[in-house]
């Protein structure tokens, strides 16, 4: 009786964890189609990494630490 009751879980064990197995290397499979898929007919458009980084490499204007430095001060004053 015990036995039986545990090669039925077993059994059922081993059912559960090859769907699950299944279901999860279909899924890698799905995505990896799309995703080849989706590179073919709507590419990525690269930029040119030098412009990129020059352009955000400037740091913060003039502007911005101006107004971050008279913020400070007024807020050491008030306390």
């Amino acid at each position: 009786m015990v036995a039986e009751l545990l090669w039925e879980a077993a059994n059922l064990m081993l059912i559960g964890m090859v769907a699950v197995f299944a279901f999860l290397l279909l899924l890698v499979f799905v995505v990896q189609l799309l995703s080849a898929v989706m590179q073919r007919y709507f590419p990525v458009k690269t930029t040119d990494k030098t412009t990129r980084v020059e352009s955000g490499s400037s740091g913060p204007s003039p502007a911005v630490i101006a107004a971050i430095s008279g913020a400070i001060h007024q807020y050491r004053q008030q306390q």
